[in-house]
């Protein structure tokens, strides 16, 4: 499975791209890029709901001169994962192969829930301006489809938050399925979310994904529900920790 921190280094790429079109609205010449802060979710909410931070956070900078203007972005990426979750996944999948006597080398394709924050500062703290964000949100999904393989991903729905500096910003969400490398058509159900808002001389762009549904064990004459994940339910827990994110 493509992680989704592979996923937002991709990302960086296409904001490169996109940036070029910025390139008119920029004073000529190189505009210092303030320092990318990332963009954390609170320790508090995390412990509420069973999530985790994962590895550390990813400093990147990355320069594009276009026609005499140095385009320099700074970002700051981390990733967060819902460990109760995952210790469940791995807990029942323990209890099924002991009840059965069989050592199963299950790989899923989406071991659970996972949040990537990416903070992205523009020269001079600017701001993404809306066409610009519209575009990303749907590069977003198409990239974060096609490097997990997720088939028929598609939009099912919007909500309407508010984060933690006050700012109402609408999260996107979508479904699809992950097909199983097991040759009999079996697929894992999948949601996604994506959000992005600018801020304090940045952007936040917040990418989720998580199962949902049946994770079954096909083994064999094996085939037996491992756990049932309410995806609507996962969702709702990534929508309380990006209201926390500052």
């Amino acid at each position: 499975m493509v992680t989704l921190m592979e996923n937002a280094r991709s990302r960086t790429i296409q904001i490169l791209t996109i940036l070029s079109l910025l390139a008119l609205t920029i004073t000529s010449g190189c505009l210092e890029t303030p320092d990318a802060t990332p963009a954390k979710a609170s320790n508090d909410a995390l412990s509420k709901y069973g999530w985790v931070q994962v590895g550390d956070v990813v400093y990147e900078s990355q320069e594009e001169e276009i026609t005499g203007t140095v385009i320099k972005i700074n970002t700051a990426m981390m990733t967060y994962q819902d460990e109760q979750l995952g210790q469940k996944i791995q807990e029942e999948l323990r209890n099924l192969q002991n009840q059965y006597n069989v050592q199963a080398d299950t790989q899923l394709p989406l071991p659970g829930s996972q949040l990537t924050t990416l903070r992205l500062v523009l020269p001079g703290g600017f701001s993404l301006p809306s066409g610009v964000t519209s575009r990303l949100v749907d590069s977003q999904v198409d990239t974060l489809a096609d490097q997990n393989n997720i088939d028929n991903f598609k939009k099912v729905g919007d909500r309407e938050i508010t984060v933690k500096d006050g700012s109402t910003i609408t999260a996107n969400t979508y479904a699809g399925a992950i097909p199983l490398d097991d040759n009999n058509g079996a697929s894992i159900d999948v949601m996604g979310i994506i959000a992005m808002w600018s801020g304090s001389n940045s952007n936040v762009i917040v990418i989720g994904i998580v199962p949902d549904g049946d994770i079954n064990l096909n083994m064999e004459a094996i085939e037996k529900t491992i756990i049932t994940i309410d995806g609507e339910a996962e969702i709702e827990n990534i929508l309380e920790l990006i209201k926390t994110i500052e």
